[in-house]
């Protein structure tokens, strides 16, 4: 098993980070690797509730993503699983005086696979380190100066 984690700081807040974390339209803006994304079973950020993930690159495959725990713009967990990966992820949304730190972290369970010759750590911490410091920015130009929303 391998651990993993990365955190980023925003001028957003907590309740805008989540709005824009959980907007699954804006996720390629992330990380451009992803198809179809679509809730399979259940409700949107709910326990229990299943994301169906196409991903298109570096492989193609349909990741199952289980939500395990949620409570909206404080914490997110699930697990995921596709092409003989299992993963466990946790993000965590704290409000702190220079806006909101973001924490990732997670396991990681394979048998030692490998994809286009890089292994899945890093393939994970490359795609996770991408993925957060794109949401960040985006994060980051939501806030006018201040840290206050738009209207």
């Amino acid at each position: 098993m391998a651990r993993f984690e990365y955190s980023v700081i925003t001028k957003a807040s907590p309740a805008l980070a989540w709005l824009v974390f959980s907007d699954l339209h804006r996720w390629n803006t992330f990380a451009n690797v992803y198809g179809e994304l679509r809730w399979r079973d259940g409700n949107a950020w709910e326990p229990g509730s299943c994301l169906q993930i196409e991903l298109l690159r570096p492989v193609n495959a349909v990741i199952e993503h289980i939500i395990t725990t949620c409570v909206p713009a404080k914490k997110v967990g699930w697990i995921d699983y596709a092409i003989g990966v299992a993963l466990a992820q946790w993000v965590t949304f704290e409000e702190r005086q220079e806006g909101t730190r973001i924490h990732t972290w997670g396991e990681v369970i394979h048998s030692g696979i490998t994809i286009g010759g890089r292994s899945v750590e890093e393939l994970i911490a490359s795609f996770t380190r991408t993925w957060y410091e794109a949401f960040r920015v985006a994060c980051n130009q939501l806030v006018l100066p201040g840290g206050t929303l738009p209207e």
